[in-house]
């Protein structure tokens, strides 16, 4: 008996573990999208190990009472109810608060609040590392073509991590997303690009959040989601070039470029402000094509990088053009004891003999 009731532990356990366990979501592999049209995912109530980085949840307790504004409820519900209502065809009928999958002409997950289900969700789990400019994209959907007409809020919060408050996206809110009543044609596009702070880490988390209305809550499907993102390139950095300096008139060369976080195909040096042809050695060296024509006159000119998708271009180097015939000393040691100066004012190049 006693071992049948540990291997009834262990087996349970085990089923827990694989309902609750989510990865978050690489968004520097592709972009997150999900709208449910593969029905067979989602096989069982209250198991989403078929469906990547999104769970949904009943929200217990997390309104006092109906027609709570869901862009208040900031607290954390960890680790929360579990919820997926799921393999159900007619919205119209079911009246089962918190999270359900609806298989109809077009599958979708939907939320309707309840006296139990006072604040359903559905959180998503995100990567963002190297990432930035997260934009999260859905359509709230109203599938509930019965005769109920309530007023079904919807709100968008993020947290960094697992734990502690979220933050709403006031930019996303929908106050009612539904219409009726006896209609449910009603789609409500929604798009939000995350505060900076969601940028470049490890687990954000999203709660897609209605709450309990008034009266008989409706059904709203939350459908097409797609979470896309830029890459979080770094700005890049100079320390040096060789050489830093010319005599006006000379042919074009080869100039080095040294400093920091230079990317292939993307970091381009420039010579006062325009790019020159560049090539790639490492992400802390380059080197370009510097033609005649940017050293014909005297002066100086500042080298700098600029990378695609930068938020900044780098710092400059000075590279000095020097006039021709200005005699600059060439010394020879050892000096002899004894001898004269010879200025060469045609190269400019003086020598001791």
């Amino acid at each position: 008996m006693k071992k049948l009731c540990f291997l009834l532990f262990i087996a349970a356990a085990s089923l827990s573990f694989r309902i609750f366990d989510t990865i978050a979501f690489d968004l520097s592999a592709s972009n997150l999208t999900q709208n449910w049209t593969t029905i067979g995912s989602i096989t069982a109530n209250d198991d989403w190990s078929g469906i990547s980085s999104i769970q949904g949840f009943r929200g217990d307790g997390l309104a006092g009472a109906t027609g709570v504004d869901p862009q208040t409820i900031l607290v954390a519900d960890d680790p929360g109810v579990i919820d997926i209502n799921a393999n159900q065809t007619n919205p119209n009928t079911f009246a089962t608060g918190g999270v359900t999958e609806f298989h109809i002409t077009d599958p979708v997950v939907a939320l309707s609040g309840s006296g139990t289900a006072r604040a359903p969700y559905i959180k998503i789990y995100l990567n963002t590392s190297s990432r930035t400019n997260i934009t999260v994209q859905y359509n709230l959907r109203d599938i509930d073509g019965s005769t109920d007409n309530a007023v079904q809020p919807v709100a968008l919060q993020y947290r960094v991590g697992n734990t502690g408050t979220f933050t709403n996206i006031a930019a996303a809110f929908v106050a009612d997303a539904t219409s009726g009543p006896s209609l449910a044609t009603l789609v409500t596009p929604v798009s939000a690009t995350l505060p900076a702070g969601c940028n470049n880490q490890a687990l954000v988390e999203l709660r897609i959040m209605t709450t309990d209305a008034v009266g008989n809550d409706e059904w709203v499907g939350i459908d097409d989601i797609n979470i896309s993102s830029d890459a979080n390139i770094p700005a890049p950095t100079t320390t040096s070039i060789s050489p830093n300096s010319a005599i006006a008139g000379d042919p074009g060369f080869t100039l080095t470029v040294n400093g920091t976080d230079f990317i292939n195909t993307l970091s381009t040096v420039t010579w006062n402000g325009v790019d020159r042809t560049t090539t790639f050695v490492s992400a802390t060296q380059l080197t370009a094509t510097i033609p005649a024509t940017d050293i014909s006159a005297a002066g100086t000119a500042l080298v700098g990088v600029t990378t695609t998708g930068a938020p900044a271009s780098s710092n400059t180097q000075s590279f000095t053009i020097i006039a021709p015939g200005v005699p600059t000393l060439t010394l020879t040691t050892p000096l002899p004891s004894f001898g004269n100066i010879c200025i060469n004012t045609t190269t400019g190049t003086n020598s001791f003999y």
